[in-house]
């Protein structure tokens, strides 16, 4: 999924309640937390369940958030009053202060100079830590964060700092342009996809074509996001299954919950005279997951993150922003009731 780079939503939604289920606690990740989305005009709330994390503060109940009634419109309860946005243009996984290209702490470190006074920022999972993203959302002076899931998140590249030829380094191991395939870190079988869900294997000559796992600094491009989600043959997974010329095999669209695909790194030839490579594509999983901390953080810096953090899934995460841009796109003018999550 592609972040939008500009944010209408500023004027089109807002967070109210991040709240706190208590549930038993079980051996398996459980969405603990709540984000309860109200439309325009419309009563009752969807409630999207959100894992939490091992760090910052704690939620805001949902009593608490509930408490009052300070909405635009009688027809829904008040709540926290959060902005949803996203990330300045130039940093769409809020990572560049973990690569040191720029610092928040300072506001000419925010390019678009947008605030983010009362906001809750989503920003996909990957390109670094879960606290790093934390901590650089409050530096801009958000309230909270929102990481979602995304197939990018499970690649990365074998970042180094290229030589000149006298042996010297350079400073450039995050923004260099000559990486190769075997510079990717690619997914983990079962860990990251599961290829008894579902299983393709893409022409070599399609997969050169589409898809690029050597952009800097994360590797995965985005743009591939258009290849290896939904349904519909757009999806290379759909497309090349494995299971297209077997009719004992179920087929990846049914098989396969999240719909999503991850390249493995694995190749095969097609056992044709020519030996064709075909690239190997199973199901991804999308999961919850817990938060974790970041160990590398200074002591400093992990006392300074304090706003909440919630994560939720790739699927959770789409409906999430469709809803979102639905009501942004009918207010264009910024004076309608926003949505209250």
């Amino acid at each position: 999924m592609t972040i939008p780079s500009t944010s209408p939503i500023m004027t089109a939604a807002r967070i109210i309640v991040l709240s706190t289920l208590l549930i038993a606690p079980a051996h398996s990740i459980l969405q603990t937390a709540t984000i309860d989305v109200l439309l325009p005009g419309v009563p009752t709330p969807i409630t999207l369940l959100a894992s939490q994390a091992s760090f910052g503060s704690s939620l805001t109940s949902y009593s608490n958030g509930h408490s009052s009634s300070s909405s635009s419109s009688n027809s829904r309860p008040a709540g926290v009053g959060l902005i949803p946005s996203t990330p300045p243009s130039d940093d769409l996984y809020l990572c560049n202060e973990s690569y040191g290209f720029t610092t928040y702490s300072s506001s000419s470190g925010n390019a678009d100079g947008k605030s983010y006074n009362n906001a809750a920022i989503l920003v996909p999972r990957g390109q670094c830590s879960f606290e790093r993203k934390a901590l650089s959302a409050q530096r801009l002076g958000a309230s909270a964060i929102i990481i979602y899931g995304s197939l990018s998140s499970r690649y990365s590249l074998n970042v180094t700092n290229s030589t000149n030829e006298d042996g010297s380094s350079n400073n450039d191991a995050y923004t260099r342009d000559d990486y190769t395939i075997d510079d990717v870190k690619w997914p983990i079988d079962k860990q990251d996809y599961d290829c008894d869900n579902g299983q393709a294997f893409i022409p070599s000559d399609v997969f050169s074509n589409k898809l690029n796992f050597i952009t800097s600094p994360g590797g995965y491009d985005d743009n591939n996001d258009d290849y290896l989600i939904g349904n519909s043959e757009n999806n290379m997974c759909v497309k090349y299954a494995a299971a297209a010329n077997d009719e004992t095999t179920t087929s990846f669209v049914s098989a396969c919950e999240s719909q999503r695909c991850l390249i493995t790194g694995k190749n095969v030839t097609d056992g044709g005279s020519d030996g064709n490579i075909k690239y190997e594509a199973c199901c991804a999983w999308d999961f919850a997951i817990w938060l974790y901390q970041d160990t590398t953080l200074t002591a400093d810096e992990i006392k300074e993150v304090t706003i909440p953090a919630v994560y939720i899934t790739m699927q959770q995460a789409m409906e999430f922003l469709d809803l979102m841009n639905g009501v942004s796109s009918n207010n264009n003018d910024g004076d309608g009731d926003p949505i209250v999550l």
